[in-house]
């Protein structure tokens, strides 16, 4: 008696490890397809059958599609015409229960579930050597079928209702990982759609104004062409700072649309780009300094980027600088990036402790994210200076 205890005691301690086991999964950032494959094998295990099959359900005839499988014959996970087991699983989705099903007898068993018209016909095929009885049980997520899952046994057998029960908190689990996919996607969706309204706001407010005007001083220059020459004269150098500037913005917002282009250009030219941009916004003069290879690994990078476009966005924004200056140096052994203004500076502790300047702390959390060290200084009055300094520690690429 004791021996069959202590079975029963690791049988349910195997159980909790593989539930436990997929909550874990559920909580993180796994794929769906990552996440059925985990319950397909745990129930595998832990139900003893020989093959499970996760099933999303297509149409209401025929449609269905494997979504996880573990001991299946390859040509059923291929798609292949295997019905067996199928329409059971339609009556389990049906009944939004579970169904126990099998081979046909000559004679059934008084209780015991009818096998369908299609698990008949593949009585006929060579499956049911394989697959002797099965239990279907429904997916069900947000009260809409999703599909179902398949537990294949090798011999009949009655299964008991602490097996039914676990089988069904696996379809459970398998709905909150598919419910749980679809908000991600959803959220995705969201997060893409802001962004691309966040974009067009930032094209409508700097380069379609940037545009406009350069429109009216071409419009202007016939006018005073011959008349006017010094105001001819600035009209064409303000004109070339405008089409200069627009066409740096337009960079700058491809690279938001594509953000694999931060990895792709050296970052002192991506760093030239945020410069003009600034300069035809602001008409500030930002003057890009360069030194060595800049080319470098691409989350070094990106965080560079970031850090400098945050930078020359605070001076854009706040700073009234008369002359901005971005310098950018790569050694072999170290680098510094450097953004600094001659405008009205500002309180350096206050700021970093005032909820309102998040640009600060974010500059610094992504040159901590890299091993950088970051600083910032700056007096009212007298400018200021944001600095990172990193070791190369191969963050150049060959």
């Amino acid at each position: 008696m004791s021996e069959q205890w202590s079975n029963e005691d690791e049988r349910r301690r195997r159980i909790a490890e593989g539930l436990r086991d997929i909550l874990a999964a559920l909580n993180s950032d796994q794929s769906l397809e990552a996440i059925l494959d985990l319950i397909a094998t745990q129930a595998r295990q832990l139900l003893d059958t020989q093959a499970v099959g996760i099933y999303r359900l297509e149409s209401e005839v025929d449609g269905w599609t494997v979504e996880a499988a573990r001991g299946l014959l390859v040509t059923y996970v291929a798609g292949f015409n295997v019905p067996i087991g199928q329409d059971t699983l339609r009556q389990a989705i049906v009944s939004r229960g579970p169904v126990v099903g099998q081979p046909p007898r000559t004679a059934q068993p008084e209780g015991e579930a009818t096998t369908s018209t299609q698990d008949v016909q593949a009585s006929n095929s060579p499956w049911p050597r394989w697959y002797r009885a099965w239990l279907a049980v429904p997916i069900i997520t947000k009260g809409e079928i999703y599909g179902g899952m398949l537990l294949y046994y090798s011999e009949p057998r009655a299964l008991s209702e602490e097996e039914i029960l676990l089988a069904t908190s696996f379809c459970d689990q398998a709905a909150l990982a598919i419910e749980n996919a679809r908000l991600r996607q959803r959220a995705e969706q969201a997060a893409t759609a802001a962004e691309r309204e966040r974009l067009a706001r930032e094209l409508h407010d700097a380069v379609t104004q940037t545009l406009f005007s350069a429109s009216v001083i071409a419009e202007a220059m016939p006018r005073i062409w011959f008349d006017h020459p010094e105001e001819r004269d600035r009209g064409i150098e303000e004109l070339q700072h405008l089409t200069k500037g627009a066409l740096a913005e337009m960079r700058t917002l491809l690279v938001e649309l594509r953000p694999t282009a931060l990895t792709e250009k050296p970052l002192g030219e991506l760093l030239g780009h945020l410069a003009a941009a600034v300069s035809g916004q602001t008409r500030t003069p930002v003057r890009l300094t360069v030194d060595g290879e800049t080319r470098l690994e691409p989350q070094m990078q990106v965080a560079l980027y970031r850090i400098a476009q945050e930078a020359l966005n605070n001076v854009a924004k706040h700073a009234r600088a008369k002359q901005a200056w971005v310098n950018l140096r790569c050694g072999s052994a170290a680098g510094t990036l450097e953004v600094i203004d001659d405008g009205r500076g500002f309180d350096v502790e206050a700021a970093m402790a005032a909820p309102e300047h998040l640009g600060l702390g974010i500059m610094r959390e992504r040159a901590e994210a890299i091993g950088a060290h970051f600083t910032v200084e700056g007096l009212p009055g007298e400018g200021a200076r944001v600095c990172v300094r990193w070791q190369n520690n191969g963050g150049v690429r060959s």
